[in-house]
């Protein structure tokens, strides 16, 4: 097996990286402490505290928003330091069957078995090593629909495989 994957690491990854990172923030973390603010929201409702209960809904208002703040002002800041912004770089992944090789400015190579996570985003695949590297994989950097189909097929099975 050899899967080719081109990804061009510019401003328009960046960005949607960071959308990505600041929805599965909120997904996380955000829902459990709606939960647990909703629950004492409905005690305060209940009890017939109106006040605190708005005044508890504000703050949950507010913390969603500060949180979309920052991590917009976190973008902001690294796209003003990246030098990808100016000059994007095209790394190419080449997929085999034990490891992958990254083409850069180096080249290197990874084993699969340093992997520790994999995720599919709308936009890209991710992928976490033991040496915290992430590497940003774009769907649209495929040869064909084929090999991208291939590519998902193979980090499943060896997330899976991981898992166990």
């Amino acid at each position: 097996m050899e899967i080719r994957n081109k990804t061009l690491y510019d401003k328009d990854l960046i960005v949607n990286y960071n959308k990505y990172y600041l929805g599965s923030y909120i997904k996380r973390n955000f829902i459990v402490i709606t939960a647990i603010s909703l629950v004492f929201i409905i005690y305060m409702l209940v009890i017939q505290e109106w006040a605190y209960a708005g005044l508890l809904f504000g703050i949950l208002g507010f913390y969603l928003g500060l949180t979309a703040l920052m991590q917009k002002q976190t973008m902001n800041r690294m796209l003003k330091r990246s030098p990808l912004v100016e000059q994007p770089v095209l790394q190419t992944y080449l997929f085999m069957d034990e490891e992958f090789e990254v083409h850069n400015i180096k080249s290197y190579n990874m084993k699969y078995s340093d992997i520790i996570k994999y995720r599919k985003a709308k936009l890209f695949y991710l992928l976490h090593s033991v040496d915290r590297k992430t590497f940003i994989i774009d769907i649209k950097g495929f040869d064909s629909e084929p090999e991208r189909l291939s590519f998902e097929d193979k980090m499943a099975s060896l997330f899976i495989k991981k898992k166990r």
